[in-house]
């Protein structure tokens, strides 16, 4: 095994997103939505770095439907 991306690299990358998401979207609040469980601890460093008022909620996934079963 070997480390791809140090941990500078990504949060050197997750301001610049923080700084992309600024400048596009330079008025009103924004919704950021994640999908959980797996991104919360990147879109906290994420939205830290987002210089807007901003909300953020996170979405729960399955491909289960009416079911108990995975329809796969």
């Amino acid at each position: 095994m070997r480390i791809v991306f140090d941990a500078e690299t990504i949060a050197d990358r997750v301001r610049d997103l923080g700084r992309e998401i600024t400048a596009a979207y330079p008025q009103g609040e924004l919704l950021v939505l994640g999908l959980l469980k797996g991104s919360f601890i990147f879109l906290s460093d994420l939205v830290r770095q987002i210089d807007r008022p901003l909300h953020l909620d996170f979405l729960i996934a399955s491909s289960y439907g009416a079911g108990m079963v995975s329809s796969g």
